[in-house]
């Protein structure tokens, strides 16, 4: 059932006038649960039958175009998540500050947005009636927390009484089509060592339906007071666990022709590792996940710099970044060289220290506001600068983590201040005037 939360737009209205509470149950017959149903019913016939229940229970049928659907949907209510029953031991919302925006605290483990966007879920929600569906309208790909395949660890880990064994559930999935990616959050002591062997060893088998396997490193924040006592990664471990999933790559690629399992750009920063070459990457499949960022932008950044020299358009303005610590070394290491190589105005990189979450957090995914406007104001008034921020600090909605949008962080700064695309920052760092 969809709820109708305003009148259907011109010239559509003629054929219903909305009243509050109506709620689209079926399409032509079927009934349906969410705008996914609708999409996935639409007929190719001449008119798409809409059984509109009312708000006192009747119901009536409006015959609409199917071309039509995309303006019909206008007048639904957004989709809601499902939320995640799970307590993990790592969980990142239970771990940031209080007095924060209410649905910022919110877990969401909903199938359909792992499939429309790409949210991770753990599928211990997800019953027989989801994967039903999922395999019957092909939602793929998938994104899968598993953590680990030992169905033991995985328990303690998800903070849940059931057991689940992940396994028959993405075997399923795999065997009706679907493409799923997995990611393991790791932390030292409970699913390192012999258990990521095992993890690594048993998702391997399910590829290439499995597609590839993420390693982020467990997020620790200074707001962790009654939870679950965890141990951060430290630089040794993470070159320890470089080594051991440097060998599963060396098998995977030997097996099956491709990397598989990466891992997140903090390790290699962490360790003070080279990162591996572009072509590791398979094609970067979780690059918005901070798999192999900074040699994507690195490799991104290097041909848009000599495709604008080619056209005589290469930059012409020094900049100023602000960014997390982690970004900032990443910069430091792969990206300012670049720019000086290519021969670009100078760039200035400005670490900002995350005291919103505690300075153990360095993405710049995570920063606030109030973090970055600090930094901002300490910078010296002369000369002015072109300042760009993290486009990945912003929501849909252009805010930060603690509602401050690009106007509010400027503010009585002398600096001009811009948020550029994170692919497309040469174009953009070439059309400033």
């Amino acid at each position: 059932m969809i709820q109708l939360v305003a009148p259907f737009p011109p010239p559509l209205d003629r054929l219903h006038r909305w009243a509050e509470g109506d709620a689209v149950v079926a399409v032509d017959g079927r009934l349906i649960e969410d705008m996914l149903d609708l999409y996935y019913y639409m007929p190719e016939g001449e008119r798409t039958m809409l059984t509109i229940r009312r708000g006192d229970g009747s119901e009536l049928l409006v015959a609409v175009p199917p071309t039509a659907l995309d303006q019909v949907t206008q007048a639904f209510a957004p989709m809601e998540f499902k939320t995640c029953a799970c307590n993990c031991v790592f969980c990142f919302i239970d771990q940031n500050p209080k007095g924060m925006r209410a649905p910022i605290y919110v877990k969401d483990e909903d199938y359909r947005f792992s499939f429309l966007y790409g949210n991770y879920i753990t599928l211990t929600s997800l019953g027989r009636k989801g994967l039903k569906r999922i395999l019957e309208q092909k939602m793929s790909p998938l994104f899968v927390s598993v953590h680990a395949t030992d169905t033991d660890v995985r328990t303690r880990l998800l903070g849940i009484k059931r057991r689940i064994d992940v396994l028959p559930i993405l075997r399923e999935l795999v065997d009706g089509g679907i493409d799923v990616h997995t990611q393991i959050v790791l932390c030292p002591g409970l699913n390192d060592g012999a258990i990521l062997d095992r993890s690594i060893r048993e998702l391997l088998a399910l590829h290439p339906g499995v597609g590839s396997l993420a390693i982020v490193p467990v997020g620790l924040t200074a707001h962790r007071e009654g939870l679950t006592p965890l141990e951060p990664v430290t630089p040794a471990i993470a070159r320890a666990v470089i080594a051991q999933v440097s060998a599963w790559q060396e098998r995977a690629r030997a097996e099956a022709g491709e990397t598989f399992v990466h891992l997140s750009d903090e390790f290699y920063l962490l360790a003070g590792h080279p990162f591996p070459d572009a072509a590791v990457y398979d094609d970067f499949p979780q690059v918005d996940n901070g798999i192999g960022l900074t040699v994507h932008l690195r490799e991104t950044w290097r041909d848009a710099l000599a495709d604008l020299r080619e056209r005589g358009r290469a930059p012409s303005r020094p900049l100023t970044i602000l960014t997390g610590r982690i970004g900032a070394q990443g910069f430091a290491r792969e990206l300012l060289p670049l720019f000086a190589a290519a021969g670009a105005p100078p760039v200035e990189v400005v670490a900002v220290e995350n005291r919103f979450h505690g300075a153990t957090v360095t993405v710049a995914g995570l920063l606030s506001g109030g973090d970055v406007r600090r930094a901002l104001l300490a910078l010296p008034p002369e000369p002015r600068r072109t300042v760009l921020l993290p486009p990945r600090m912003f929501n849909a909605n252009d805010v930060t983590l603690d509602d401050l949008d690009l106007a509010a962080i400027g503010a009585g700064s002398p600096h001009e201040l811009h948020v550029p695309p994170e692919d497309g920052l040469v174009d953009f760092w070439a059309a400033l005037e």
